[in-house]
């Protein structure tokens, strides 16, 4: 069972989470990290899956962002309904007695006890950590350091990306992050580095894809994929524009990468969005998830299949 329970309201920050997913699954492994979007199956019952992963976590992260108070529906602030998911969320994970962490992101700032309804006041006075774009390997580094006490690092390492990882991992980052510097500069960041996976599946080639955007708009677009030495290149289509991959990787039978856009409301200045895909090969199609963040307004996740164009 997972051991990092990841807490986010998808109306605010839902790239970061996803981006910190990743980081914490090539850790402490896949299976340890929980998050609604991947961990719920079709048909699953969304509250008992929550409740029953978050039973068997040792550690909460609750992911505030710029608008995670904010966030109305009906003229009703959202964390001030009692069925709200995020606010049963937390009050399960102080209720429960385990580590529950605020990480601050997207500039956000710790909300104050009189901000929060009586039932998870007591997250007001929980230590909170911020992760940002610039810093963001140290900010990183330093949570790692937090968690890695507090997950077994006996649990089996095996994830949905067909990555093992060891304690060896944990301990790896642990060293990294406290200074322990026995080793040269050269020598620990090798140490630090997962051993690479051979991709399973041939990723290489044109793939298209209806995508349904989460406002309604529907572009067909196309995604050109090299790999080349475990890493992915190449570019996808955004509202039918090319873009070119960045922090393209490849595991097995999954993969991931980033691209940018950037986002304009009337006459005003322009806001870079980042979009993060991550999917896997199934049967032929390439089934992805695309999260888009840090532009002028907040996006949902958003799923769809891509498949082969004819004679790629």
């Amino acid at each position: 069972m997972p051991g990092i329970f990841i807490s986010y309201r998808r109306d605010d920050q839902a790239g970061f989470a996803g981006r910190l997913a990743d980081a914490l699954e090539a850790t402490f492994g896949a299976d340890n990290v929980f998050r609604d979007i991947e961990d719920i199956h079709p048909g699953e019952d969304f509250v008992v899956a929550i409740e029953k992963n978050l039973a068997a976590v040792d550690v909460m992260l609750v992911l505030i962002g710029p608008a995670w108070l904010s966030v109305s529906r009906n003229s009703l602030r959202r964390l001030d309904e009692p069925d709200d998911f995020v606010r049963r969320e937390i009050e399960a994970g102080l209720n429960s007695g385990k580590v529950v962490l605020p990480v601050l992101v997207g500039g956000a700032a710790m909300p104050a006890e009189n901000d929060l309804p009586p039932s998870i006041r007591a997250l007001a006075r929980r230590q909170s950590l911020v992760l940002t774009d610039a810093g963001w390997s140290a900010d990183l580094a330093r949570l790692i350091a937090a968690v890695a006490p507090k997950v077994p690092v006996a649990r089996p390492r095996t994830g949905r990306r067909g990555m093992v990882w060891g304690g060896l991992t944990v301990l790896a980052a642990a060293l990294l992050v406290v200074g322990l510097n026995r080793f040269g500069p050269k020598q620990a960041a090798d140490a630090a580095k997962p051993v690479a996976v051979a991709p399973a599946q041939n990723f290489s080639g044109r793939w298209l894809a209806t995508v349904n955007y989460d406002w309604g708009a529907e572009h067909v677009e196309k995604i050109d994929l090299q790999v080349d030495k475990g890493e992915l290149h190449g570019t996808a289509g955004y509202l039918g524009v090319a873009r070119t991959i960045e922090q393209g990787t490849v595991s097995g039978e999954q993969l991931g990468f980033v691209t940018h856009s950037q986002e304009v409301a009337g006459d005003g200045p322009a806001r870079e969005v980042t979009h993060r895909y991550r999917g896997a090969l199934k049967v032929g199609e390439l089934h992805l998830v695309l999260e888009s963040g840090g532009g002028l307004s907040a996006h949902t996740p958003v799923s769809f299949v891509a498949r082969r164009a004819d004679g790629a």
